[in-house]
């Protein structure tokens, strides 16, 4: 293969991670200043989906990384 793809799968497997980190961090920060967090009001679904996406991303991320491994 490439090298281009090798390149493209590394940006896309940083690019993913990163994505998640601030889907998980800005889900939080938004859940503290609605009061989700602390409990004093129940959290909607979104709220939930939010971390779901987050977690979404790391999952696409790490088998990114296993395509990128096998390109070599």
């Amino acid at each position: 293969m490439p090298q281009k793809f090798k390149a493209l799968a590394t940006v896309s497997v940083w690019a993913l991670f990163v994505g998640a980190w601030l889907a998980g961090l800005l889900t939080f920060m938004i859940g503290i200043m609605k009061g989700y967090v602390s409990g004093a009001e129940p959290a909607p679904m979104s709220y939930f989906a939010s971390y779901a996406t987050s977690i979404g991303f790391a999952f696409a991320g790490g088998f990114l990384m296993i395509v990128r491994k096998k390109l070599e």
